[in-house]
């Protein structure tokens, strides 16, 4: 299977291989995640607060008592990135450091009444963007691209560490 390439006015259409369109839809893709991510950033700047900082809020929404080890993993990012970020999240006061009720060395992350507001706020903002994505494309079209990557995803299941939350 190829995909179509249009040529210059007048030129007929070419093909691509295989391999020029899976690199493509690849590429393609990347853009679109991190076009996303740059306008999120750009639109949470006032709040002084970046997308990264938001999944962290959003990954200890979703495991409450988490470890700093447990969120980098959860973030794909190195424990020192997830430090820096967990010490401005608590200075901040979204976050609140406790113990582990098992192990008393390991200090573990807790959302506070102004992360979860953080985190609507971002949740907002978020849903305000894909609708800019996907401005002028049919719910059909939609759900088509959305089955397609489930399907890739699918390909990919023993490595997609992110596949059950949502």
């Amino acid at each position: 299977m190829s995909a179509d390439v249009a040529g210059k006015p007048g030129k007929p259409t070419r093909r691509l291989s295989r391999a020029k369109t899976l690199r493509q839809a690849g590429k393609l893709i990347r853009r679109l995640i991190l076009a996303a991510k740059n306008r999120l950033d750009d639109e949470l700047r006032p709040q002084e607060v970046t997308a990264a900082q938001l999944r962290i809020l959003y990954e200890v929404k979703l495991e409450p008592g988490a470890t700093g080890a447990q969120l980098a993993r959860a973030c794909n990012v190195t424990p020192q990135t997830t430090q820096t970020m967990l010490a401005k999240a608590v200075e901040r006061g979204w976050l609140e450091r406790g113990k582990d009720t098992e192990n008393n060395r390991l200090v573990t992350f807790t959302l506070t009444p102004a992360g979860l507001q953080m985190l609507e706020h971002g949740d907002t903002t978020y849903a305000e963007i894909e609708k800019a994505i996907w401005k002028g494309v049919a719910t059909e079209e939609i759900e088509g691209f959305s089955a397609l990557i489930e399907k890739a995803l699918g390909n990919l299941a023993p490595h997609d560490r992110t596949r059950d939350k949502g």
